[in-house]
C-alpha cells in the first residue's frame, strides 16, 4: 500500500516538474517532445509490478482531473488507464519473451529494447485514443511527438538509474 502511495505522489510531482521544465516542448496537453514521467512509469512497473501500475493510474487520474478540466471524464479515465497499463503490458510481454525478471540482470541492450517497445505501445495507444475522442485530430503528429518524448524521457530515467546502481554497486564493493 505504501508503494502505491509513493508511486502516485512521485509520478504526480514528476509530471508537474516535467510540465514546468519542458513547457515549451509540448505539442498539446499529454504530448511532449521530452516526457520524463514515461521513464518513471516504466521504472515503477519494473520495480513494483502491479502496485506501481495502480500508483501510476491514481496519479494519472489526479493529473487529468486537475489539468484537463475541458476534457470529459471518460477521456480522462481511459487516458489514465492507458498511462498505467502500457508500461505493465510492455513489461509482461518482455517477460514472456525471455527478459530476466531481476533488474540486476538487465543488459543495456534489453533495457533499450524494452524502452523502445514501451514508448511505441504507449504513444500508439494514447494517440489512437486522443484521435477517437477528438483531443487531437492529428493522430500521426501526436504519435510521433509522444513516441519521441516517451523514448527520450524513458531512456534518461532508466539509464540514469542503471548507472546509479552500477556506481553504488562498485562503491559498495570497494568498502
Amino acid at each position: 500500500m505504501i508503494s502505491i502511495f509513493v508511486t502516485a505522489v512521485t509520478y504526480f510531482v514528476f509530471y508537474q516538474f516535467n510540465d514546468w521544465l519542458f513547457a515549451s516542448f509540448e505539442l498539446h496537453s499529454g504530448a511532449n517532445w521530452i516526457y520524463l514521467p514515461a521513464g518513471l512509469c516504466l521504472l515503477c512497473t519494473l520495480l513494483l509490478g502491479i502496485e506501481g501500475t495502480i500508483g501510476i493510474f491514481i496519479a494519472a487520474l489526479a493529473i487529468s482531473l486537475s489539468n484537463l478540466a475541458h476534457i470529459d471524464f471518460t477521456t480522462m479515465l481511459v487516458s489514465s488507464v492507458i498511462s498505467a497499463a502500457m508500461p505493465y503490458i510492455a513489461y509482461r510481454i518482455a517477460l514472456h519473451f525471455g527478459m530476466p525478471p531481476s533488474l540486476e540482470n538487465l543488459s543495456v541492450k534489453i533495457l533499450f529494447a524494452l524502452t523502445f517497445f514501451y514508448s511505441l505501445l504507449n504513444s500508439a495507444s494514447h494517440s489512437m485514443w486522443y484521435r477517437l475522442r477528438g483531443v487531437s485530430p492529428d493522430s500521426l503528429n501526436t504519435f510521433f511527438v509522444m513516441f519521441i518524448g516517451d523514448l527520450i524521457g524513458t531512456l534518461l530515467i532508466i539509464y540514469s538509474m542503471k548507472f546509479i546502481l552500477i556506481f553504488f554497486d562498485r562503491f559498495r564493493k570497494e568498502e
